[in-house]
């Protein structure tokens, strides 16, 4: 069981993390879960956080580690010109991996085509709201103001 069944949420898809490295223990799976909050998660949680209709990548411990992605405000950055009404990025997107988790997720990243010049956290969640947004209705704001296509797909 993953720390996210825990919580109310509903899966949005799966991703592949190509990596060379298993990120779960002996486990050759390369597919990572995309879900999307539906309660707030509570202060204790030490997998990840977030809030009602964030979007979480990964679903800590027993899965990958996790990734959250706040909604709207992360879509706001990446759509709108000069949007700045943050005061971390840690208030748009944070990661809930370590250093030995980064390195494989990024090895694995890496081959779809995110480089060391830009920071992980910045190109997976543009990625990430490229790719709800393009394939699932709900999130479909950033599709008409995007031209960008997410190098993300979903697993099928």
């Amino acid at each position: 069981m993953s720390a996210i069944d825990q919580y109310k949420h509903r899966l949005l898809g799966f991703i592949e993390c190509p990596s060379t490295f298993d990120f779960v223990s002996n486990c050759r799976n390369r597919a990572i879960g995309i879900y999307e909050l539906l309660e707030n998660i509570p202060i204790e949680e030490k997998d990840f956080d977030g809030k009602i209709g964030d979007i979480i990548l990964g679903g800590g411990s027993g899965e990958a580690p996790a990734f959250r992605i706040s909604i709207p405000m992360a879509i706001y950055f990446f759509t709108k010109d000069g949007w700045d009404d943050f005061n971390n990025y840690e208030e748009l997107f944070k990661t809930f991996w370590n250093p030995t988790e980064s390195y494989i997720l990024c090895e694995g990243f890496s081959k779809l085509g995110w480089r060391t010049n830009t920071p992980i956290e910045i190109w997976l969640a543009e990625n990430i709201c490229l790719l709800i947004n393009a394939h699932i209705e709900s999130y479909s704001s950033f599709k008409s103001i995007s031209k960008s296509k997410s190098m993300l797909s979903f697993l099928k």
